[in-house]
């Protein structure tokens, strides 16, 4: 195995370990952006508040999932690599 690939494979595995690393601490940001929701007085409007509070948790939580799923593609192309299963062009296809 040539020094430019145990570069390119220490690389990957290094992306693999931050994009989980950082869906973790990402993931523990939850309560941050969902807090608790002050009553306006307005029951329609607390109704509208608590449903848009929802959704943007809900879009952070996908946001930490995809970044796990990030990770773990480039995981797959670095096992991939290691085993000598496919050449630079196939890392590529692995990562998109």
């Amino acid at each position: 195995m040539s020094a430019d690939v145990k570069v390119l494979l220490a690389d990957l595995d290094s992306m693999a370990s931050t994009f989980h690393k950082e869906a973790g601490i990402y993931r523990g940001m939850h309560a941050n952006v969902k807090p608790a929701v002050a009553g306006s007085g307005d029951p329609g409007c607390d109704a509208a508040i608590k449903s848009m509070a929802d959704l943007i948790a809900g879009l952070h939580d996908k946001l930490a999932d995809r970044l796990d799923d990030h990770s773990d593609k480039v995981k797959y192309a670095h096992d991939s690599m290691q085993r000598n299963d496919i050449d630079v062009h196939g890392l590529f296809e692995d990562l998109m």
